[in-house]
């Protein structure tokens, strides 16, 4: 990362809420932020306003220009953050491709996006060095339990920054640090990715068993169970079953199994109450990650031999029209 005017030049990619709290994040502690947003029209209304549809009371800093060209946004950039939904992951790192592969020094990148592909069953860390193999020791991955809008408001938030140890990552770490946020470092990337990908799943479950009407008996147990198979899970692809107990894991798996913010948990709710998914996900404003993750959850599980019946059950629920209870007979009840 280079420095400019004593503070970093970073590009948000992705001006959705958790992309626009990380902009206006960075903008406060003093960098110059560029924040893409695909739709040109959406890119004038927050650039002009500086309000965002779906947080209301929040101002987006002065410090953050919004714009929908990228290769004028990661122009000069040290820091790119890769905040897009996880099905446009791939497609991002794609447009990246002539834009970065000549700079020097190398950008650090940055996925924030949390998801696995149902095609290529790849994390998001993995589809971005697909299209930009060039980034291997420059690519990183945060996570944690990170509501944006809590993040917006100034509320403290611990995160995990997994990637290639040694100094850019402790550099990065501390451009993200600051304020009401805190970083730290994992050098399992692949855990940390896995597990925030994960938790959308299990959260579904934790949300079925609210529109069951179960107590915090039976979701403190669904939790438990949970994080066993994600830790299978993250053994067989790789990963360190440790990292399930940390942020990316169990931090993040209490936070969106818990909160009526969790967009995840409000699925799986309306799920339990026995609607449709076309119908809650007509309900739900926003992307709920944890769709296509049960369904990549399921393959992987199979592709692996393993036995998650949890997983399974959530899978059957969101993608086989499953009753909720299914969930609960999963757990042994």
């Amino acid at each position: 990362m280079k420095k400019t005017d004593s503070a970093y030049k970073i590009c948000v990619l992705g001006a959705g809420l958790w992309g626009a709290a990380l902009a206006d994040h960075l903008a406060r502690r003093g960098h110059k932020v560029r924040l893409w947003e695909f739709f040109q029209d959406a890119a004038r209304r927050l650039q002009s306003t500086r309000r965002h549809p779906h947080m209301p009371g929040f101002r987006l800093a002065s410090g953050v220009r919004v714009g929908s060209d990228i290769g004028e946004a990661v122009s000069g950039a040290g820091l790119v953050l890769v905040v897009v939904p996880s099905s446009f992951v791939r497609r991002t790192a794609r447009a990246l491709r002539p834009h970065l592969e000549k700079v020097r020094p190398m950008p650090t990148v940055v996925n924030a996006s949390k998801g696995v592909e149902p095609g290529s069953l790849r994390t998001m860390g993995e589809a971005i060095l697909e299209e930009l193999p060039f980034l291997e020791e420059h690519l990183y991955t945060l996570s944690g339990p990170s509501f944006a809008k809590e993040v917006a408001a100034g509320i403290p938030t611990h995160l995990v920054l997994a990637g290639p140890s040694g100094r850019r990552a402790a550099a990065t770490a501390g451009v993200l640090a600051g304020g009401s946020i805190l970083v730290e470092l994992s050098p399992d990337r692949v855990g940390v990715e896995l597990g925030g990908s994960l938790k959308n799943v299990l959260a579904i479950g934790c949300g079925v068993l609210d529109g069951l009407g179960a107590g915090a008996n039976t979701k403190a147990a669904l939790i438990v169970q949970g994080m066993r198979e994600m830790g299978q899970l993250i053994e067989r692809l790789g990963g360190r079953r440790e990292t399930i107990y940390g942020l990316a894991g169990l931090g993040d798996m209490i936070a969106t199994g818990s909160s009526q913010q969790s967009r995840n948990r409000t699925l799986g709710e309306k799920l339990g109450a026995g609607k449709s998914l076309a119908q809650a996900l007509r309900e739900i404003p926003t992307v709920a990650e944890g769709v296509e993750s049960a369904q990549s959850a399921h393959t992987l599980a199979q592709a692996g031999g393993l036995k998650c019946p949890l997983i399974e059950a959530v899978f059957r629920v969101v993608h086989r029209g499953a009753s909720g209870k299914s969930v609960v007979k999963a757990m042994g009840f």
